[in-house]
């Protein structure tokens, strides 16, 4: 190999390890995590909420906050890690089985794609 063949793959193979250095340690702020977990704070209050209220509720309200609980979890996937997601997704789907059987599929399809 030539000097400029050597630098080349040098430069190539920094550059690559530069951006590879950008992907995951992706570090939240305080900010930034007291507003996620206020964003599923306020999801899972309105869920509890449907599930202890009357019966008369129906079942397409609930499905809608568990479709928004597995959209605020892709949202925020990064910063959680795919374990924490799975939990969250695990704990929500027992609460919901009881009342809605669709949501439970909802979420486990979502944690079987991660």
């Amino acid at each position: 190999m030539d000097n400029w063949s050597v630098t080349r793959f040098l430069v190539a193979l920094s550059t690559i390890a530069f951006l590879a250095s950008g992907c995951g340690g992706h570090e939240q702020s305080k900010a930034d995590k007291a507003a996620m977990n206020a964003e599923f704070r306020n999801i899972d209050f309105r869920i509890s909420n449907w599930t202890m209220g009357p019966a008369s509720n129906g079942e397409k309200g609930l499905e809608r906050l568990t479709r928004l609980y597995v959209l605020t979890t892709r949202k925020y996937a990064d910063d959680l890690g795919d374990a924490e997601v799975n939990r969250r997704l695990s704990a929500v789907a027992e609460q919901v089985a009881p009342l809605c059987p669709p949501c439970v599929e909802i979420l486990r399809r979502e944690a079987e794609a991660r």
